[in-house]
């Protein structure tokens, strides 16, 4: 590597500049506080990333797919990252001032809402998973690296080694994981709570190929770089592993913390020593060429200051900001429709034949990924995508926090991801951080001048196999009863619960017609029958009558499978009893509906297998918009006790389980005629 003894000078100062600007954001912040330790020790490694030429980055253009990507999995550690991005121009260094408070560019972790970050991280454990994601995808084109900051401590994560194993199983040769090894983490600042001594080892049995670095020696960060860089596509993902420590750089004694509030005086003493450091090394500057060390300096953002011939100072050049707002981005699939299934009125489809079928159609554009994590056979996805593109049908294994942030990582690229697995088995933590990083790129993109724009927020469907009783014979911990209540509670999820194979064609279309967000689709396991005709066309946010009268006496309110009881039920009050009562199936909830049938003086009855979504969403509702709703003429069957408490429900077939829970079409009518 040329220079490397010039370049390892220059950016020890540049390093110095980096710690300076985070004891300025400290003192600064709202709260003057800050993650010291970690962001200290890790200045070095990103130092040499971003100014060492081993990163193909465009300021400019972050949006581009055709540069490298890095993830910054500590987030806890943003001061430093965001001391970087405002010396290279993302943004400008005003951002700095007043971080962490309500507002402000630079929260606590980072996020979409900076420019130039294309995840949120903060949750530890997920930067790996999220950059295989990435290297999955770039690797398609062969020039693209993608890098991942993790700590030591972070390791501790078992969702790390999900994206370990991945990565080396799949041969990611172009991801570079740098480990910041400071032996250290919140509860202990010197010594993990767990040890990691054996790191290496236990990176290449996973098969990495792993290189080492010394913390506070840019230059020996800089020739692992180099190394990386020089192996070729297909090979092993590389980890450097960083022995760092939460002091370097640092001289008082707060540095050695996890999170510190550092009083005024205590920085400005902190601030001036680093300063001192900082004229000794531009001194050591003139043991090499000044011309060199001009030319250098100018591409680090330095102006060289000259006395007697010799180098007496470096004058930082403010990076002028100039990131682009980008051309909206289409995210409507493109294929032959004829190639989607053909259902028959009246006949029984499985949901996994039909995904099956939709997605070897979807496939035609190389925008789809579908990612299994070991229950491909339950949801048709990955059988169906590799029909047409087997690279972009991936089963990440029983790895389900893996497969959440991979599929993130490729929807952040403009990808239409779909995941499955059994409901009550996606990950909460990652599903709550996925959903903060749409809300922060809907937050840019609605200020339409940002470094996103239309199209550029992420499209990820979550399919929910054998949703409500449908998990049947494998019990509780496997039973989807309660998923759909939990998840009702995240923000920015839309919620949609089948009940027919055509709705579920016509949802699956509907999706692929781009920008639709965060799907959470929940699916029947077994075969159903077809109960709309071919003109259906599904509407997010709308119910729909299968059977209506004008002379009925009740509405039942269902979906997914408890619709079908619901037909049922409806029947044989007709037959047996002359009494005409309505069906709705509301697949997502209509909340104009909700507002009619609250102001109707008919019975409202709510059969749903699972705690009560339905019902949930109606209440609040009303509550909410403050709409009079008579309760007495509300009745609610469920899978609650009969006691309305929350239950789990164990094994047993379909049949035995609406059977013990009094969901039989027989139990809802005849609730419905005693009510």
């Amino acid at each position: 590597m040329d220079f490397i003894e010039e370049k390892s000078a220059l950016l020890a100062i540049k390093e110095c500049d980096l710690r300076a600007d985070c004891l300025f954001q400290c003192g600064s912040s709202i709260d003057k506080g800050i993650h010291i330790g970690g962001a200290y020790s890790e200045i070095p490694s990103l130092t040499a990333l971003y100014y060492g030429g081993f990163m193909d980055y465009d300021v400019h253009n972050p949006t581009s797919p055709d540069h490298d990507i890095f993830v910054l999995s500590k987030g806890h550690a943003i001061a430093a990252l965001a001391s970087v991005y405002a010396d290279v121009g993302y943004f400008e260094r005003k951002h700095l001032q007043g971080s962490r408070g309500y507002g402000a560019l630079i929260k606590g972790h980072p996020g979409p809402i900076i420019p130039g970050v294309p995840i949120a991280t903060g949750p530890l454990g997920h930067g790996i998973s999220l950059a295989a994601g990435y290297a999955l995808k770039r690797k398609e084109n062969k020039s693209r690296k993608v890098f991942c900051l993790v700590g030591d401590g972070e390791l501790q994560e078992g969702s790390c080694w999900e994206g370990i194993m991945f990565a080396g199983d799949r041969g990611l040769g172009n991801l570079c994981v740098i480990v910041d090894k400071n032996d250290g983490q919140s509860d202990n600042t010197s010594s993990l709570l767990i040890r990691m001594d054996n790191i290496s080892e236990r990176f290449q049995s996973f098969g990495f190929r792993v290189l080492k670095a010394s913390g506070d020696d840019i230059g020996s960060i800089l020739c692992a770089l180099e190394s990386f860089s020089q192996v070729p596509q297909g090979s092993k993902p590389t980890a450097i592993i960083c022995q760092s420590n939460k002091v370097i750089g640092g001289f008082a004694a707060f540095v050695t913390k996890h999170k510190a509030t550092i009083e005024k005086g205590d920085l400005e003493r902190e601030t001036k020593l680093l300063l001192q450091a900082r004229d000794v090394r531009i001194k050591n500057l003139n043991h090499f060429q000044t011309s060199t060390i001009e030319r250098l300096a100018e591409g680090f953002g330095y102006r060289c200051v000259l006395f007697n011939g010799a180098i007496n100072d470096l004058i930082r050049i403010p990076s002028k900001v100039s990131v682009s707002h980008p051309d909206r981005r289409e995210k409507s699939l493109e294929y032959d429709a004829s190639c989607l299934p053909v259902l028959e009125e009246g006949k029984e489809y499985a949901a996994s034949d039909i995904i099956k079928k939709a997605m070897s159609a979807f496939a035609q554009d190389p925008r789809l990924y579908t990612i299994d994590a070991d229950l491909s056979n339950a949801s048709g996805l990955y059988e169906g995508t590799q029909v047409t593109n087997r690279l972009h049908a991936v089963n990440a294994g029983i790895a389900e926090c893996g497969m959440m942030c991979m599929a993130e990582a490729l929807a952040s690229e403009g990808a239409n991801v779909w995941v499955s697995t059994f409901g009550p088995f996606f990950d909460w933590q990652a599903f709550r951080r996925i959903a903060v990083g749409y809300q922060e790129r809907a937050e840019v993109i609605e200020t339409g001048k940002g470094w996103l724009s239309e199209g550029y927020n992420t499209d990820i469907t979550f399919v929910a196999t054998a949703a409500n009783l449908d998990t049947a014979v494998n019990g509780a911990t496997h039973m989807s009863n309660d998923d759909i209540c939990f998840f009702n509670q995240l923000a920015h999820l839309k919620m949609i619960d089948i009940s027919c194979p055509r709705q579920l064609l016509s949802v699956l279309e509907w999706i692929a017609g781009g920008d639709k967000g965060l799907v959470y689709l929940r699916v029947m396991r077994n075969k159903s029958k077809v109960l709309y005709g071919p003109d259906f066309r599904f509407e997010f946010g709308k119910g729909y009558y299968l059977k209506k009268s004008t002379h009925s006496k009740a509405v039942i309110i269902s979906s997914g499978h408890g619709v079908l009881e619901a037909l049922a039920a409806a029947d044989m009050l007709a037959k047996n009893d002359d009494i005409e009562v309505d069906v709705l199936d509301m697949p997502s909830y209509d909340y104009c509906l909700f507002e009619s049938l609250a102001q109707e003086k008919l019975p409202l009855v709510f059969a749903e297998q699972n705690n009560g979504a339905l019902l949930n969403k109606f209440a609040q509702h009303m509550f909410q918009e403050r709409i009079p709703c008579d309760q007495r003429r509300i009745l609610h069957l469920s899978a609650l006790t009969p006691e309305n408490q929350l239950q789990f429900i164990q094994s047993g077939t379909y049949q035995e389980l609406i059977g013990a829970l009094s969901l039989r079409p027989e139990d809802i009518a005849a609730a419905i005629k005693a009510f």
